[in-house]
């Protein structure tokens, strides 16, 4: 429990202090400034990298804080929402089949 704190407040110190210009270009792109523009984009990734460091509980709730600190991270280094969207899309599809594949895999028994 300790360390998924210290995991998580490691990453919103880090998102304020470090990477606050690409949180602030994040937030302007949803009309956010000021203090708004650096606290909600860096409380998301402090919520999600806690969410993410309980390692002995994975599910779905892991899978959108990937998704969460992968959207932030994508719209700050292109700054376009519909590229941002349409890679994500992309990126989900593509796992579900793969799933999905594997899945089929396993049920089929090697055939």
């Amino acid at each position: 429990m300790l360390g998924r704190v210290a995991a998580a407040l490691t990453a919103y110190l880090l998102c304020i202090f470090h990477f606050s210009d690409a949180m602030t270009s994040v937030a302007g792109l949803f009309g956010l400034t000021g203090f708004w523009a650096l606290f909600i984009p860096s409380a998301l990734i402090g919520l999600a990298v806690y969410r993410i460091a309980d390692l002995d509980n994975w599910g779905l709730w892991d899978a959108a804080s990937f998704l969460i600190v992968g959207s932030i991270a994508m719209l700050a280094m292109t700054s376009d929402p519909k590229a941002t969207m349409f890679e994500l899309v992309k990126g989900v599809v593509s796992f579900s089949v793969a799933a999905i594949l594997g899945a089929l895999a396993l049920r089929g028994d090697g055939r």
